[in-house]
Order: C-alpha cells, then structure tokens, then sequence
C-alpha cells in the first residue's frame, strides 16, 4: 500500500515480507522516501500490525489515520474465521498504529476473508470472502460506512 502525507510530502510504501526477523511468517513492513529523487529507506518491521501468524494486504485510508489488513488471527485477539479482515488507527500520521482490531461479524465469516481495499473516500470496503452463498471459492464483498468509523453493511457482490 502506497501513502503519501500530504502535509509532510513523505511517502511510505506498506508491504508484506517473508524476512527473517518477524514475529511471524508474513508479517507487515513499511519503507519510507528518503528524498525527491524516489528513493526509499531500508524497510522496517511495523510490530504494531505483525502479530505471531500471517498479516497481509494492507489498504490504508488517504489521510493515513486507518490501516486494514488481512490477518489470521495468529497472536491477536478476536479471531472469528481462518482469516479476517483487522483495522487498526493512529490520531496523527506521526503517531505508531493502535493494536488491530477484528472487524466482526458484520464483514467477517467464518471462513476465509481477507485482501481488503478502500474506496478513495474511505466509506466503502472491498474484500474478498470463500464464505457460503456465494458463486465461487473467492467471491467480492462490500462494506459501507456512511461516515468514518467501523463499518456498517457488508454485502454478497454476488447474491443469488
């Protein structure tokens, strides 16, 4: 996921690795510009969105305040399926990410939901599910919010 902070002109490219030297087995890694010509900084563990099992795909809000990730669960608590979609905030941009926190039942299954990404206006959520009722093993779903808080409905893409 890339961000740029538009009062600080600096961009950070959110990522997930494999590396040795994470909690877990993916886990969540930001690497920051370091001047004008593109360049970016050594990559840096973020501890506070890599938990003990998989953390990835990461959609983060334009003002940078809100990151969702998909998790499975590993190390957190709150789990609801084999992996789920997590949110987690921060009240400036300078400030580290709150610990995630399960979406709940209203965008998770029990089954596997994840890959989650985020409209331009932050109000709508796109993700991934294999839950029952849909038309194949991953099919799209939507979550609105009317304003900027967790979200309200979560709807089948693809409803019978």
């Amino acid at each position: 996921t890339y961000f740029e902070d538009e009062t600080t002109g600096i961009t950070t490219l959110y990522f997930t690795s494999t590396r040795l030297g994470g909690p877990g087995d993916y886990d969540i890694y930001a690497s920051t510009s370091v001047g004008d010509d593109g360049e970016f900084g050594p990559a840096v563990l973020v501890p506070e969105l890599s938990a003990t099992g998989r953390d990835t795909r990461t959609a983060i809000r334009r003002d940078g305040l809100e990151m969702f990730l998909s998790s499975d669960g590993a190390g957190r608590v709150g789990g609801i399926g084999s992996q789920d979609v997590w949110v987690s905030t921060r009240a400036t941009t300078l400030d580290p990410w709150s610990t995630p926190v399960n979406l709940g039942p209203t965008v998770n299954s029990t089954a596997f939901d994840g890959a989650p990404a985020l409209s331009f206006n932050g109000t709508t959520l796109y993700f991934f599910s294999e839950r029952a009722g849909g038309f194949g093993k991953r099919d799209l779903y939507v979550a609105t919010r009317a304003r900027l808080r967790a979200p309200d409905v979560a709807e089948g893409a693809g409803t019978k």
